[in-house]
């Protein structure tokens, strides 16, 4: 049985052990009020930057500082040691499909960039890391990829920034810029294999029911790709309805394959069903081809089956622009000044005219 010491000193032990737990609680909250801090405007503010290329983008985002008077590259940007490409946490560069970098492949992500600054030449880095703080640079078995590319010089640019420097139909360049130097990086898309991978998934979908079979097979007619398969997706639309547009697509499938009476069949096939507006923009992707004579008998087609189209002085004015680029002044004088045109466009047509008489 315990003694009344006893139990006067197991009380003393149980307070002293409340106040320790109670201490310790009050010294945590006080960490957590601490560590919950305002959102406050940084000095070198956040910056985002997306570029489509196909239907594919690639968006870098970074922190921007700037120059303030300072000497950057070697200076307070070394070389030769591993830089964060910008402020605060890490700069990242995201792609939404398999690319290439500099001619080098990389799967579909969101890196981490860093670069190693040298006199002549920078490295690129591509971290598999991209919640990093910028400082907390990547080891070397952390690095997807590394790219050589050769800076060149710019007008002072106080910010740094990353834009899109270069822009193709298969290709863009990004380029970090600040103080005298551009550096620039080529990335590139399969973008037609992209383009047809996503209509294969799509249609099979809500597409596959209105006008994606004939819009796949269209691109690929377009891009001269995948022409096995864009033929299987043509006879498919054909199937669900016969139209001007699957028609024409499947005479130039056939002519890809070098089937040249079918094709030609099929697009006077086409030609019959064809709308006025269809007919003038046949005839205008004849005059692109460099098929003049051709489109010059769609355009005076279309005139003869259309005569009352409210758009009937646009088909007019179609029609003497291609004998305008055939080099007959006469005949296209001739359709000018039958052009019967609204009033807003006198003035264009009064210039044209002039224009060819002045020839």
């Amino acid at each position: 049985m315990p003694t009344f010491n006893d139990q006067l000193i197991q009380n003393i032990i149980m307070k002293n052990s409340k106040s320790k737990l109670l201490l310790l609680f009050l010294f945590v909250s006080a960490i957590s009020i601490q560590a919950q801090n305002i959102t406050q405007p940084r000095a070198s503010q956040q910056a985002t930057i997306t570029q489509r290329l196909g239907i594919s983008d690639v968006s870098i985002v970074y922190h921007s500082p700037a120059v303030k008077g300072r000497k950057i590259w070697g200076a307070t940007v070394p070389y030769g040691s591993i830089w964060r490409a910008g402020a605060n946490e890490n700069t990242t560069i995201h792609f939404t499909h398999d690319a290439m970098v500099e001619g080098k492949a990389i799967a579909a992500g969101t890196y981490g960039l860093f670069m190693i600054p040298g006199e002549n030449e920078f490295q690129i880095l591509f971290s598999k890391y991209n919640q990093s703080w910028g400082t907390n640079t990547p080891k070397e078995d952390e690095v997807i990829l590394k790219v050589s590319v050769v800076p060149t010089s710019i007008t002072s640019q106080e910010w740094l920034s990353y834009d899109f420097i270069d822009r193709g139909s298969k290709s863009i360049t990004a380029a970090l810029q600040w103080d005298t130097l551009s550096v620039p990086f080529k990335i590139e898309y399969d973008v037609n294999k992209i383009v047809v991978d996503n209509a294969r998934a799509e249609l099979k979908g809500l597409a596959g029911f209105g006008q994606g079979y004939n819009q796949a097979a269209s691109y690929c007619l377009r891009n001269n790709y995948n022409l096995d398969e864009a033929m299987i997706w043509i006879d498919q639309s054909i199937a669900n309805g016969k139209s001007f547009l699957n028609l024409s697509v499947k005479s130039g499938l056939l002519a890809k394959q070098g089937k040249t009476e079918s094709s030609d069949e099929l697009m006077k096939e086409a030609l019959t069903i064809a709308s006025a507006n269809q007919l003038n923009q046949y005839g205008y992707q004849l005059l692109g081809q460099g098929d003049k004579k051709g489109a010059i008998e769609i355009f005076s087609t279309n005139i003869e089956k259309n005569p009352d189209h409210p758009f009937i002085w646009g088909f007019t004015d179609s029609l003497a622009e291609a004998y305008l680029a055939d080099g007959n002044k006469k005949m296209a004088l001739k359709y000018y000044k039958q052009t019967k045109a609204p009033e807003a466009q006198y003035a264009y047509l009064d210039g044209v005219i002039s224009g060819i008489e002045a020839m």
